[in-house]
């Protein structure tokens, strides 16, 4: 015979309680944000990743242009003469024809599949001239002063325009690519 109890005890079985499903949305939400926060690194990572390209573009074209006339290009005023416009967060076309140093850059002959957050310099010089210190917290050295001709690449990123820049610097005195703030 079939109590009402018993009834009641059998379907209560069947199905979750309160506390049991706030316990699974509680979980679910701790794993969306920790999935967010992986997802906000990696776009930030992949837009760090577009100005290493662009400077490996910069070094392939300032190795073709030494080819030809023994000398590296000065494109920038400073390192900090930042092209195509200074890092703010927005995307920008990577040839800016209202920029002071467009020509310059337009000879280097570097071009980019989309729209750029990054800032870039190049600055150049010959043998016997000092190189600018870049403005890195963990800077390289350099041969002070170089016995051949030298260039410098400096990027900036600020992608969150909160004042703090992701910085990339390489070089002709070596082969790497230094990263500061990847992330930002």
């Amino acid at each position: 015979m079939v109590t009402a109890n018993t009834f009641y005890r059998s379907h209560a079985r069947r199905g979750f309680t309160m506390v049991e499903l706030l316990a699974v949305v509680a979980m679910v939400g701790i794993l969306a944000a920790i999935a967010l926060v992986g997802y906000r690194r990696y776009l930030d990572a992949s837009k760090t990743s577009d100005a290493k390209a662009v400077m490996s573009a910069i070094r392939i074209s300032q190795e073709s242009y030494r080819a030809e006339t023994l000398s590296y290009l000065n494109c920038s005023a400073s390192l900090t003469s930042w092209y195509p416009s200074a890092p703010n967060g927005k995307k920008k076309n990577f040839y800016n024809a209202g920029h002071a140093e467009d020509a310059c850059w337009r000879l280097l002959n570097v071009t980019t599949d989309s729209p750029t957050t990054f800032g870039y310099a190049v600055v150049a010089g010959g043998p016997g001239v000092n190189p600018p210190p870049p403005t890195t917290v963990n800077a390289p050295t350099w041969p002070n002063p170089a016995t051949e001709p030298w260039y410098i690449v400096q990027a900036a990123g600020d992608q969150d325009n909160d004042g703090t820049q992701s910085l990339l610097l390489t070089s002709s005195f070596n082969g790497e690519i230094y990263v500061e703030n990847e992330s930002e």
